[in-house]
């Protein structure tokens, strides 16, 4: 389909636009086919780099390029969390929206998901409330007996802001198309999605610029060490369940391994294994650092993130084009001219956190079978 094609389907709405006199109008960018689905995280970061771009309000971009998905309505009947109907059924949505975003290309992502999932709306910091599984906390009582009181253990965990950012180049040319949604996707949000998990299944301990990682602190168990290679799976399997059986109960529970392995699971599991609240998730961050094997109980994860990532742009200027960039700009790096270049810097900050509210939920170990 051509572009002229393309315009008289989907014609641009033009009302609200509003230009100076002498000044040029700025290029802007194609519109997509009008109902094609997408992602409000990842769209909400699009309409935001365009918006600066073109010095316009963010609805106008928005009523723009997504007129049916992302509508900006009057005024109506206040929405409110518990209204059935009405915005209740949204409150997790909207949050889940960026880890939905990242999902495909985050192992990490997908689990936070299965986990508790708090919004920061405004917080210094959150209390989540931690928990310790024991039978020793209820107890059957003879008719007329008097019913123990105990108090349960409940250390909470505290979340502290933290971010994940990054700054991406892309020409004038590349955000003015009409695949701005899917480059910025692209050049962002997968860069956001790899390095979360690099943090989330390390063993580091947390500092001012990110949480610490899920193993931190945690000893590996020891593997199988049966000559059976195909029994040894099952072996090490068993035991990174029960030992994590305390918080997860009947499950889910979830595996994380280098892909490789991740295959090897799968094909050897049988194939109902995912009816028994068991999921396999293949991360690079893994392999990276050995070929472990990570089990995992989402019930005791808890993560607070931001729904409205900060979004900026620049135009002009010049931009340490260094994935480690020194302290001070002017002592190295490879420099790039914005403005000559006509090329746009776009800088994505996203407050995200999480912590793990029980350490029996979390256990691992390096197996000996191929």
């Amino acid at each position: 389909m051509t572009i002229t094609d393309w315009s008289e389907r989907v014609p641009w709405p033009r009302a609200s636009q509003t230009q100076v006199v002498g000044t040029p109008a700025k290029k802007r960018s194609e519109p997509p086919l009008d109902g094609e689905p997408g992602n409000a995280f990842i769209r909400l970061i699009t309409a935001k780099v365009l918006a600066r771009l073109e010095r316009v309000p963010v609805a106008e971009v928005v009523n723009r390029l997504w007129p049916t998905d992302m509508v900006l309505r009057a005024a109506s009947a206040p929405a409110t969390t518990t209204t059935t109907g009405w915005a209740k059924e949204l409150v997790r949505t909207i949050v889940r929206a960026p880890l939905e975003a990242l999902g495909p290309v985050s192992a990490g992502v997908q689990i936070l998901q299965k986990g508790l999932v708090l919004g920061w709306d405004g917080a210094g910091q959150i209390s989540a409330p931690g928990f310790v599984a024991s039978g020793a906390n209820a107890s059957f009582v003879a008719e007329g007996a008097p019913i123990p009181v105990r108090q349960l253990a409940v250390g909470p965990v505290l979340l502290a802001p933290t971010k994940l950012a990054t700054i991406a180049v892309l020409t004038r040319e590349m955000i003015e198309s009409g695949n701005a949604e899917a480059l910025i996707s692209d050049a962002l949000v997968r860069a956001c999605g790899l390095a979360l998990d690099g943090a989330l299944f390390g063993s580091g301990a947390a500092t001012a610029a990110q949480p610490a990682g899920l193993r931190n602190g945690i000893a590996a168990l020891t593997a199988s060490a049966s000559t059976d290679a195909f029994g040894a799976v099952f072996e090490d399997i068993t035991a990174l369940i029960n030992a994590i059986a305390a918080v997860a109960g009947p499950g889910p529970y979830v595996l994380i391994c280098s892909p490789g392995r991740a295959v090897m699971i799968r094909s050897r599991l049988p194939q109902d294994y995912a009816q028994v609240g068991l999921s396999v998730y293949a991360s690079n961050a893994i392999g990276s650092v050995g070929n472990d094997l990570v089990a995992i109980a989402p019930a005791a994860l808890v993560s607070a993130l931001s729904t409205d990532p900060d979004v900026e742009t620049a135009e002009a200027g010049s931009l340490v084009m260094d994935t480690v960039p020194p302290a001070d700009p002017q002592t190295g790096g490879t420099h790039k001219s914005l403005f000559q270049t006509e090329t746009i810097a776009i800088k994505v900050r996203w407050p995200i956190t999480w912590a793990l509210r029980n350490a029996a939920g979390v256990a691992w170990l390096t197996p000996t079978w191929k």
